[in-house]
């Protein structure tokens, strides 16, 4: 059991912002006359079931007013630990603590209207209480799902653009006709593209979202099991030309769920990009390739993707060097050169935005989001990347290979030049509000900080 004393002490909001525990003696009266044990090791569910129940089905007022502060005693110690937890998990990053967090879920000050009671401000606490059900889930587990579904608090965390909703759960809600209008008017995909993805979301649908509602699933979608992803496979190809393996499936449904969480960010009022909870590392479509070495590979086709990857780089490279001296010339001094160190401090040494804006001189986390504005130099580059990758396959491809090999290239040339490009975009925005796991091994990185080393000094050709 845990401490006995969280029956009977309430954690509030004190008058500084931060979280105060008051004991409450008549709640510690009523506990240890029901409990003449508490001391010793009575497991936490036996406690509750037995006030919840004393709460359900007592005749007597006083005993269900009681058995319900004790409860919400517990409670407030797990909301409490779920902002701290929130702050150690992405506090640094997105820039709040535990202490902006209490305000919208610490609310119980003990007293108010009982459970069976209506009308008036029902405080959270009891808003649990009331759609806790001991069979479904822990006091403990149902407290820190709806704490994290919080309107008030969701919406804070938006504005500093993080979304806790999983993957799942925004395919979920996504119509056809919402996707369409996300691709296009915010992420600029091509027809293609937006068809591809609407065959996705339609198969994900028929299977996950159909199974879910036969089977009566309420509250977290659990992650799609692998007859699932099987199934979604199968109507891809059956209604599409494509043909994926479920493993592909499952990476293209995390990377269509993080293009809609980004823009359900950004329509929020949030600032960055953000990760999906349960989003797992994404290998890009080159890495993905296999060895020209196969020997069931034809050696001319090989040969031609082999220098693709070689010109990926390259490309990759000129387009942020040209990115970024654009960005250096529409800013005045000293502002270009607080661009160029705030790039170097968060794509080389990994530092929040919070730091960031010491080491510049800014006052704000959003100042520096301001300056930086990384989405909007991702979008160039994936432009200006797209636009030498498509060049040289032409010119390459024109050079040695025939009308028929170039057809029977077709479908991975398209493919290496959208996937492989919105794989690269997509990784760096995914590690970057990764807090505390950004570094310069991811290749995007590493292209920015060689380039700043080669404009400081730092590298010579």
């Amino acid at each position: 059991m845990g401490q006995a004393s969280q029956y009977w002490t309430l954690v509030k909001l004190g008058s500084n912002g931060r979280s105060r525990t008051d004991a409450i003696a008549a709640a510690r009266q009523f506990c240890q006359t029901q409990f003449p044990d508490l001391e010793d090791d009575i497991p936490d569910r036996r406690i509750q079931l037995h006030l919840w129940q004393m709460l359900q089905h007592s005749r007597q007022p006083f005993e269900q007013a009681a058995a319900e502060l004790c409860l919400r005693c517990f409670i407030s110690h797990q909301i409490e630990q779920v902002c701290i937890q929130l702050e150690n998990q992405f506090g640094e990053y997105y820039g709040f603590t535990r202490n902006d967090l209490f305000p919208y879920v610490l609310d119980d000050d003990g007293q108010g209207r009982s459970q069976n009671q209506t009308g008036g401000y029902q405080p959270l606490g009891r808003q649990i209480l009331q759609k806790f059900n001991p069979d479904r889930a822990s006091l403990t587990t149902w407290t820190v799902r709806l704490v994290r579904q919080h309107p008030e608090l969701n919406q804070f965390l938006l504005e500093r653009g993080l979304c806790m909703l999983s993957d799942w759960a925004i395919l979920n809600d996504t119509t056809q006709k919402k996707l369409r209008r996300v691709l296009t008017q915010f992420h600029h995909l091509t027809e293609i593209e937006v068809q591809q993805s609407s065959v996705l979301l339609e198969s994900y649908h028929a299977i996950y979202r159909r199974d879910r509602l036969m089977q009566g699933q309420k509250g977290q979608c659990p992650d799609p099991r692998m007859e699932q992803l099987q199934a979604i496979a199968d109507l891809i190809r059956q209604n599409s030309p494509q043909t994926l393996a479920p493993s592909a499936v499952l990476e293209h449904l995390h990377r269509l769920a993080d293009r809609l969480r980004q823009h359900r960010i950004a329509t929020r009022g949030g600032q960055p990009p953000t990760q999906s909870l349960d989003q797992p590392d994404q290998s890009t479509l080159l890495e993905q390739l296999p060895n020209p070495s196969d020997d069931s590979s034809d050696p001319q086709q090989w040969q031609f993707l082999q220098e693709y990857r070689q010109q990926f780089h390259r490309c990759l490279d000129n387009a942020l060097e040209q990115v970024i001296c654009d960005r250096q010339q529409k800013l005045k001094s000293p502002k270009n050169q607080s661009f160029l160190k705030g790039l170097q401090l968060f794509y080389c040494q990994g530092l929040s935005m919070t730091k960031i804006a010491v080491e510049i001189g800014l006052k704000a986390q959003f100042e520096v989001t301001r300056l930086l504005k990384l989405k909007e130099f991702r979008a160039d580059v994936r432009h200006r990347l797209l636009f030498c990758l498509n060049q040289y396959v032409l010119d390459q491809a024109k050079s040695y290979l025939d009308l028929d090999q170039l057809h029977h290239l077709d479908d991975q040339i398209d493919r290496a030049l959208s996937e492989q490009v919105d794989a690269l975009i997509q990784a760096d925005q995914v590690n970057a509000a990764t807090p505390k796991r950004y570094g310069s091994s991811h290749r995007f990185a590493q292209s920015v900080c060689r380039y700043l080393d080669h404009l400081s000094g730092g590298i010579t050709d």
